[in-house]
């Protein structure tokens, strides 16, 4: 057995030990007592200022615990992460509208492009005959993408690397996802892999944790009547390619996970697609309910069966521990190091505590395609949905906290948009209808990311506190 095996089956058998059994009980100690009093401290403030002169005052604490399981980089990293989850938290619940807090969600399109031609995309021959929405082509840069990690990646969790482009088409993805493992972030993206140039290898080599592949059929015939332009064929061949890849290189990462979306035409294929998945050597295989694409498709609806999760092997979790932190000679410890020495109560923002409804998208993640916009969630803009809330510009100020952000915010806390707003200048949140409450990476995420950092520190009742909101 080699060292790398022995590692993965210790640190897996971890995993279990804690997940079962609380560290608390075997006498070990978690991050709880003092997670426990910042959440305490944080719910008697009034007002931003005070909450992070709460969070300023812990952070040396809070780093020396950490000092104790991990190297000084990772340990600033975590203590960076964890209050900037604890101070977006404190945001959420006042409904603050401007945030001294960063997303600690990245969804970043590395290709605005995409090859197929699915129903209800953005890049379906309907919506691009019609120009229905506001989507140019165009792939990301590697020093935009490096500006915005210096911005925002020593206090974010993670990546999700796909919203309306195909980002295997930008032959630097597997550089970009690198890029972001240096600032110790979990890493997904979503793909068709029906592409004919893939590397393998260097997305086995880069670091990624997770790959979703989405086919909705088990023959051509049927997986093209929604993917449109894709080949089956063509998909197989690329995931063989890439299990062959994790195997060689003695890697478990990315996990693969085979999402099949459950239409009408196509449900009955779902037995034959999973064994499919099982015979090329997939870790997961989902059924997923998927949305309604009938005004662009009238014949393609969505199938009355239920969604569920099949594990191919026993081993398969999205943030395996090992992958946590791939690269210790790589983290980008001089920007974390930079970011670690400037306290939170030395910026401005916050408002007096409100409550209601607001959606999570504006506190938790933000989405950048491939082009430097921003966009406050995943919905596509396009002429009569306001959602470029800003452009990415490394000199510029916070997007988080662009004009069009705090216009959103404020909606929600106060039900109608900022008087100051004129007619038809609102952002498109005035009147969305949107799914407000899940977010590409949101509480699952964050459970995730710390059990791989470290599930005895991190037990259930610490990320119950930095997940839970």
């Amino acid at each position: 057995m080699t060292n790398r095996e022995v590692a993965w089956m210790r640190s897996t058998l971890g995993v279990l030990v804690d997940q079962l059994v609380p560290a608390s009980v075997l006498g070990g100690r978690t991050a709880f007592p003092l997670l426990s009093g910042v959440d305490r401290d944080l719910r008697d403030c009034r007002g931003a200022g005070a909450a992070a002169v709460v969070l300023d005052s812990c952070k040396s604490d809070l780093h020396d615990l950490l000092l104790h399981r991990f190297p000084p980089p990772a340990a600033q990293a975590l203590t960076l992460k964890i209050l900037n989850l604890c101070l977006g938290k404190y945001h959420f619940r006042a409904r603050d509208t401007v945030l001294l807090s960063r997303p600690f969600g990245l969804v970043v399109d590395p290709s605005n492009m995409c090859e197929l031609a699915c129903p209800g995309c953005v890049h379906s021959d309907r919506a691009e005959e019609l120009k229905l929405f506001d989507w140019n082509k165009g792939t990301l840069g590697e020093d935009r993408f490096k500006a915005l990690l210096r911005r925002y990646g020593p206090s974010a969790i993670g990546v999700y690397f796909c919203n309306y482009g195909e980002p295997l088409l930008n032959l630097n993805t597997p550089k970009l996802i690198r890029l972001a493992k240096t600032y110790l972030m979990a890493t997904a993206l979503s793909t068709s892999l029906s592409v004919r140039r893939f590397d393998a290898e260097a997305y086995v080599e880069s670091g990624l944790d997770f790959m979703v592949v989405s086919v909705d059929g088990a023959t051509q015939p049927v997986y093209e009547t929604f993917r449109r332009n894709g080949n089956l064929e063509l998909v197989t061949a690329n995931i063989r390619s890439l299990v062959d890849a994790k195997r060689r290189l003695g890697r478990r990462t990315p996990v693969i996970s085979w999402n099949f979306l459950a239409f009408e035409h196509n449900v009955h294929e779902i037995p034959l697609a999973e064994r499919l998945a099982r015979s090329l050597g997939v870790n997961l295989f989902r059924v997923v309910n998927p949305f309604d694409v009938g005004w662009d498709d009238p014949k393609i609806r969505p199938a009355a069966v239920k969604s569920y999760v099949r594990r191919m092997d026993w081993t398969s979790i999205s943030n395996p521990p090992e992958n946590w932190n791939p690269f210790p000679e790589s983290v980008e410890a001089d920007t974390i190091a930079s970011a670690f020495a400037v306290p939170l109560n030395g910026r401005d923002g916050g408002t007096a505590p409100g409550s209601g409804h607001t959606c999570h998208w504006l506190y938790k993640n933000m989405v950048m395609d491939a082009q430097g916009r921003i966009l406050p969630c995943c919905g596509a803009p396009r002429p009569d949905a306001n959602l470029v809330f800003a452009r990415f510009d490394a000199a510029g100020d916070d997007p988080f906290n662009s004009e069009k952000y705090r216009q959103a915010r404020t909606f929600f806390r106060q039900g109608a948009a900022p008087a100051s707003v004129p007619a038809g200048g609102e952002p498109y949140c005035t009147q969305c209808e949107w799914d407000q409450e899940t977010v590409n990476i949101g509480g699952p995420e964050i459970r995730r990311y710390f059990r791989a950092a470290d599930s005895s520190l991190f037990d259930r009742r610490s990320l119950g506190l930095l997940a839970d909101w």
